[in-house]
């Protein structure tokens, strides 16, 4: 009978055990939240000083924050595109934002692989992969693709029906996680506006005194600066004539520049509240979150706005990852370079499903475990974009290389050939193009092949 008994006991442990394992609650629930224009500096575990994000720095301080995360296309739709595929703009060919992902591309996207492996899926909030008024609404807008879909195309503003537009997102994505069932898994996408513009609105709610001032103004922020850039860059879309005036007028860079980061405050509310529902749902402890933006924002250094060229202020990004499961002692920082196309691959892994080899990315996981782990040397740059029938100044179409140390710039369109290397160990700020100097030719050279060696590699 004993020996029944232990039989018995041996039998139901292993039941527990396969069953234990098997449970889709063993797979993690992802959650990543993004936002539209948030340069990697705008968060105060950046060291910025005149912004509060407490939920931003928080995530930090339990998960793993990436001192050196980049997009490899500095547009919107480029870079969701990058995102939502694991590719470069060069091979998933999103390089306007009319044009939309094929339903082929679809079928392979991160949120689309996870659905079919029977996570939950919702998309809240900001896609701009395409535009619903030329081409089909079903690739621009596809929500049949997701459980919970509410998502816009690139222009819609913060006012809806008199309401705050990240009040409703929130509203969605916390009833979205109430209604989780506990035997299946789920993804939850929220892509804010904040901080883009049109600024139609602020949250009646914001709290006042969020912006600690003055706002330093770049260093770069300066006509010395601006015309030591090549013509390519200082005719531009970059380059706004005569220029809006927080350029020229301190009192006006401080006004809107505060506006900035009362948006970008009003997203770090909505991070901590997401958190909170989490944890009232009592799936905390088996959910990952990712926070990123699409892109940077120049705001004034090298005396440019906007995005799309090559420098630090446009291409680097925050990005933390906050996965619970792992050990307090693989918190912290990492220097390694991480770009917006391995997210697709890390959520994929995270759900322990295989990666497509069409994904261009990298997982991640093995720098958040070990801080120690080998990262990339370098990476291709590009920027190729049509603004469908606008006028005006073009955007700068430009590629290159960024490695740990040396930045290499091409500009496409110029005869003859605008180039510009920086030395970043010595030159962080950008400010001594020495593509001129014979002292580094070989440099130039060495970096020139290796763009073309790259360009071709990523096709």
């Amino acid at each position: 009978m004993k020996r029944f008994l232990n039989l018995t006991a041996l039998l139901f442990a292993s039941f527990v055990a396969l069953s234990a394992a098997d449970a889709p609650a063993s797979r993690p629930n992802i959650v990543f939240i993004f936002t539209d224009d948030q340069p990697q500096n705008a968060m105060s575990c950046m060291g910025n000083k005149q912004l509060k994000t407490p939920n931003m720095d928080r995530l930090a301080s339990e998960g793993v924050l990436f001192e050196n995360s980049f997009v490899t296309t500095s547009i919107c739709c480029v870079s969701r595109a990058s995102i939502l595929t694991g590719q470069h703009m060069v091979r998933h060919g999103i390089n306007s934002f009319s044009k939309p992902l094929s339903a082929e591309q679809w079928g392979q996207t991160y949120p689309m692989l996870l659905r079919e492996a029977g996570y939950r899926t919702a998309f809240i909030g900001k896609l701009a992969v395409g535009d619903p008024k030329t081409q089909p609404a079903s690739l621009c807008l596809p929500a049949d693709k997701f459980d919970l879909w509410y998502g816009f195309p690139q222009s819609f503003k913060f006012n809806q029906q008199g309401r705050y537009i990240t009040s409703i997102i929130e509203e969605k994505a916390t009833q979205f996680i109430r209604e989780q069932p506990k035997d299946k898994p789920f993804l939850l996408v929220l892509a804010l506006k904040e901080p883009h513009g049109p600024r139609d609105m602020e949250d009646p709610e914001l709290p006042a005194n969020l912006v600690q001032g003055p706002i330093p103004r770049p260093k770069t922020l300066t006509a010395e600066s601006f015309a030591q850039l090549p013509a390519a860059i200082r005719e531009s879309r970059n380059s706004v004539t005569p220029g809006p005036t927080f350029l020229k007028e301190d009192t006006k860079f401080q006004e809107e520049m505060a506006q900035t980061y009362r948006y970008i405050s009003r997203a770090d509310i909505t991070v901590g509240r997401i958190v909170k529902a989490l944890r009232d749902k009592g799936c905390d402890d088996n959910t990952v979150i990712l926070f990123a933006s699409d892109n940077g924002s120049m705001e004034g250094a090298h005396r440019l706005v906007g995005k799309w060229n090559m420098y630090e202020e446009s291409l680097r990004v925050p990005l933390i990852i906050r996965d619970p499961r792992l050990p307090a002692s693989s918190h912290g920082r990492r220097t390694q370079m991480a770009l917006n196309i391995d997210l697709a691959p890390t959520m994929l892994a995270l759900a322990g499903l295989p990666i497509p080899a069409a994904m261009q990315g990298n997982d991640l996981q093995p720098i958040l475990r070990d801080a120690h782990t080998a990262g990339r040397a370098d990476w291709y740059y590009e920027h190729d974009v049509l603004l469908d029938g606008e006028k005006g100044k073009p955007l700068p179409r430009c590629e290159g290389v960024r490695s740990e140390r040396w930045k290499y710039i091409r500009y496409k369109d110029t005869k003859p050939l605008q180039e510009e290397l920086f030395d970043l160990q010595k030159d962080p700020l950008e400010e001594h193009n020495l593509a001129q100097e014979p002292a580094h030719a070989a440099t130039l050279a060495k970096m020139s092949a290796r763009c073309d060696e790259l360009r071709k590699a990523v096709r």
